[in-house]
């Protein structure tokens, strides 16, 4: 397998498209893109130019040391090849490159397990972002 990763500042056309299809068309959701969008890091999993894997990471707007990630994302025909698992410990590694010391993520409730495999752990309660069920997780880099 020909994977290449790259990080930019830039959400690319195969990045939204990926998004759009697995977030809008797939999980129904209605708003996927926002400001953050043009301010954050953009990670990208591709194959022979496809993406097939993305995260975006941006740094707390109170707190310097804490940086969101989000939009974590497989396209469906490479689920099962732990590449979100590997999409998160590159970005966790990049920020940890920064100086970065914490990270959190708004995560769906039906995929807690998955980040609390990679050391994630739940904080606060249970809230809804649209129609889906959300819990915020936070990690220590250290």
């Amino acid at each position: 397998m020909g994977y290449e990763m790259t990080i930019s500042t830039t959400l690319s056309e195969g990045a939204r498209a990926l998004r759009a299809g697995v977030f809008l068309d797939e999980q129904g959701f209605s708003v996927e893109f926002d400001e953050i969008d043009d301010t954050c890091l953009h990670l990208e999993l591709t194959d022979g130019g496809e993406v097939i894997a993305y995260c975006r990471a941006y740094a707390d707007a109170q707190d310097a040391d804490l940086w969101h990630i989000g939009r974590v994302v497989v396209a469906k025909a490479h689920r099962r090849e732990h590449l979100g698992a590997r999409i998160m410990q590159a970005m966790e590694h990049h920020l940890q490159g920064l100086g970065v010391t914490h990270t959190t993520v708004s995560a769906q409730c039906r995929v807690q397990a998955f980040y609390a495999s990679l050391g994630y752990e739940p904080l606060g309660d249970i809230y809804m972002d649209e129609f889906c069920p959300h819990i915020r997780m936070d990690k220590s880099l250290r």
